[in-house]
Order: structure tokens, then C-alpha cells, then sequence
């Protein structure tokens, strides 16, 4: 029975939106392009591409991409270009409690970096972003062989994928600020486009000599809070079609002789420990995708809209052993772990 209403809520729920998207992005994006979708979100999201392309005869060259907020902000504090995006976020605690959540360095490697005097002093961002980029610039000789494994370990990685094989890289999320997006294009120095469910910053700008362009096929220019639901409770969306592991945080080149490269991540949430129920859902949706697709079923927009917003503002629409899924970490805003079912008060 918890089978059949996991794949029913697929069904239901996700699959209207794999069909959207993917028919949205394959009017967007010739076949012969590259397309990188991001971790996490992109796990089930390129699933469901590979899928599309398979059952509507589109040759599939996507390719599935490890990168997460905080591992860009890790490997960017050896480029203080980047600081202006990594420092500002919301954060008021000492500086070692910064360098720890939001940057992901060692304990020891924070000790060779600064004194304990700087570590206990404290900084509320983004009001101090001026202080916290200034003290970081003078540690540049000290932060730099501390960030440099990580940094050449991923420049080899992304290079094996054919990252660096285009002009302009195609990157797909579910949005929505497009924060790894404007890191990639600053680090790498690479022209990006960003193919968004949702885009809160769209249109074309330069950044760093750069070209990048953000492009939301559900919505453009909402923030969030705004009002918008799908974006103000995408948290379940996150949740749903998330992958089976924790936050990409590091990666390094590896010592075996049959491995290329060691990766890392963080710690698990709910969704992760019970995989087996995302994998009943997302199976619904995969194949209820391919049976739209079968019988020519399209979705607006409009549609997509009204039945997410349906599921995650009226009590009793997610089925009982979905409840478990609906937590998400947001680390980076210092928030820990957040219940998404609690904090709307769905639960029946």
C-alpha cells in the first residue's frame, strides 16, 4: 500500500513537471549541446531527462554534475572575487563558526590560518562583509595551499566531463538565484546559461568579463517570500528529488591505481536515509512521464503551478510515508535542519 501511494504521488505530483521541463529544455537547447544538470536536484532531474530523450528519439548528451554552494565558496577563498557572493548570506556568529559551516575547513586547517583571537571574534553578515573580505585577502598566502588539492582535484574533474569542452556551458537546477551558477562563471572563467524551473535573477548580464544568462521556464523575477508558492515552498520539490547522498564538499584525486578521484559529502538528511521512498516516487513519475509522452500530454506552465501549489498548501494532498522525506539541510543560512511539513503545518 505505501508503494502504490508513493508512486501515485509521482504520478501526480512530478511528473507533470518532468514533462514540462524537459520538453521546455529541448526547445531551448539544441541536441548537439552539452547539458550538465547540478547535484542534487539535477540527480532525478537528468534521470528524467536521459528518459525523455530516450522515448522521444533525442540523442541525450547530458551529463550529470557533483558542485554545491559550499564547496564553490571553499574553493573560492583563494580567488577574493568571490567573496562579495560567499559573504552574503545571513550569518552572525564568530569567525570560526563561519569558517567551519560555510566554507567547510578543518578545525587544524583553521588554526594554521589564524589565531584564536580571530577565530572567537565575531561578524554579522552581511553588515561586516567588508571586514571578513578584507581579513580573508590578507590570508591569501596562508589560505591558498590549504584550498589548492581541492581546487586542482575539481579543475581535473570538470575537465574530464567536457566542462571545458564548450563555449558556453548549459547548466540545468531547480534555480533559483542562480548563486553556483555565478561562481562557476567567475572560477572557471567560462560563458554560462542557466536553465531554471525558476529564475529570480533572468536575462543576460557580464561578470567578470563573462557572459551568463539566466532563463526560468516556470517563472522569472520572483524572490523569494515574495508570495510566490512554488518558489516560497520549493522546499518540498528539494526534498522529493534530491540525491541518495549528502552535500558535495570535497573532492580529491585519488591514490588507488584503479580510481581516479576521491569524493566527499556531508552528513545525510531524512530524504537520504529513506531513499528507498524517493525511489518509489520518482519510479512513478519516471513512468507515468513516459506514458504522457506515449499519448502526446503536454502541461502549460500554469498547470505545473497550480498542482504543485495544490500539494504543498492544503493538508492531507502528500501521502503519510512521504512525511518522513520533507526535511532539507540549509547549513549555509545557519538554519540546520528544516521540516517543511512542520514549518507550513500540514501535518493532519
Amino acid at each position: 500500500m505505501s508503494i502504490t501511494s508513493l508512486q501515485e504521488l509521482g504520478a501526480t505530483l512530478i511528473s507533470p513537471m518532468f514533462i514540462f521541463y524537459n520538453q521546455t529544455l529541448s526547445n531551448n537547447v539544441d541536441e548537439k549541446e552539452r547539458v550538465f544538470f547540478l547535484a542534487r536536484e539535477g540527480y532525478w532531474f537528468s534521470r528524467a531527462y536521459s528518459e525523455f530523450c530516450k522515448a522521444t528519439n533525442r540523442v541525450d548528451n547530458s551529463q550529470y554534475m557533483l558542485v554545491s554552494r559550499a564547496f564553490l565558496f571553499k574553493i573560492g577563498l583563494s580567488e577574493p572575487k568571490t567573496f562579495p557572493y560567499s559573504l552574503n548570506f545571513k550569518f552572525e556568529s564568530s569567525l570560526y563558526e563561519l569558517m567551519r559551516s560555510r566554507f567547510m575547513l578543518s578545525d587544524s586547517s583553521l588554526r594554521k590560518v589564524f589565531t584564536e583571537k580571530q577565530l572567537q571574534q565575531t561578524f554579522s553578515l552581511p553588515d561586516d562583509l567588508k571586514k571578513v573580505s578584507t581579513l580573508l585577502v590578507q590570508k591569501q598566502a596562508k589560505l591558498k595551499p590549504i584550498i589548492a588539492p581541492s581546487s586542482s582535484a575539481y579543475h581535473q574533474y570538470l575537465t574530464s566531463i567536457g566542462f571545458f569542452d564548450v563555449e558556453t556551458v548549459n547548466l540545468v537546477d531547480l534555480g533559483y538565484s542562480g548563486t553556483i551558477q555565478t561562481l562557476l562563471t567567475i572560477l572557471f572563467e567560462k560563458n554560462t546559461k542557466g536553465h531554471y524551473l525558476i529564475a529570480s535573477n533572468p536575462g543576460n548580464k557580464t561578470i567578470e568579463k563573462q557572459k551568463m544568462t539566466m532563463v526560468g521556464y516556470l517563472k522569472e523575477g520572483v524572490k523569494m517570500g515574495g508570495g510566490y508558492t512554488p518558489l516560497d515552498r520549493s522546499m518540498f520539490l528539494e526534498s522529493l528529488l534530491t540525491a541518495p547522498v549528502g552535500q558535495f564538499q570535497d573532492i580529491r584525486l585519488s591514490p588507488l591505481p584503479d580510481e581516479t578521484f576521491d569524493t566527499y559529502y556531508g552528513r545525510k538528511v531524512t530524504s537520504q536515509h529513506q531513499f528507498h521512498l524517493l525511489e518509489q516516487i520518482c519510479q512513478g513519475a519516471l513512468k507515468q512521464m513516459n506514458e504522457y509522452i506515449k499519448d502526446g500530454v503536454t502541461f502549460s506552465a500554469a498547470e505545473v503551478e497550480t498542482l504543485y501549489t495544490t500539494f504543498v498548501t492544503k493538508k492531507g494532498m502528500l501521502p503519510k510515508h512521504s512525511w518522513p522525506l520533507f526535511t532539507i539541510d540549509d547549513d549555509i543560512a545557519s538554519e540546520g535542519t528544516v521540516n517543511g511539513l512542520d514549518f507550513f503545518g500540514l501535518k493532519i
